[in-house]
């Protein structure tokens, strides 16, 4: 795999040197990378560190998980691996779009809670992070199970 020599990579991928594996640890790679990029960036983090250190690492778990997985259940019916990622992302917009709404309801619910003074701020730290973490998997429980209806 390569981090940085992109000449290298694409003369690779120019003579399909690349093994069903090496794509899957690209998306996978970068996935990662795009999950952390949303935690080193974020403007106020929460104060509770405890939760600032599991939701990172429980969300790039699943999605370690959620792409093996799901990379298991595409390799099983389709021979051509490179399709993975483009059905992984003609899935994933629909399921997210329908994520995105229920997250819409969740932060107004959170908000009236936060308002009202319903919720102590622990409770309302960890609500967020279990929120999340519930979505990721929701996320590729989806995606497996359409998956699976594509293969049969």
């Amino acid at each position: 795999m390569y981090f940085w020599n992109t000449k290298a990579l694409s003369e690779d991928i120019k003579n399909s040197k690349l093994s069903d594996n090496d794509w899957k640890n690209y998306f996978l790679a970068g996935s990662i990378l795009m999950t952390l990029s949303m935690y080193l960036v974020a403007p106020s983090p929460s104060e509770d560190i405890t939760s600032v250190l599991v939701e990172p690492i429980l969300m790039i778990g699943i999605l370690i998980f959620g792409i093996s997985v799901t990379f298991n259940t595409h390799k099983a019916s389709d021979s051509n691996i490179t399709s993975y990622i483009s059905k992984m992302t003609a899935l994933a917009f629909p399921i997210t779009i329908k994520l995105m709404t229920a997250s819409f309801v969740a932060g107004i619910w959170f908000g009236i809670a936060e308002a009202s003074g319903a919720l102590p701020e622990f409770a309302q730290t960890w609500s967020i992070v279990v929120f999340s973490i519930s979505t990721q998997i929701i996320i590729f429980w989806r995606l497996n199970v359409h998956l699976q209806s594509i293969n049969t």
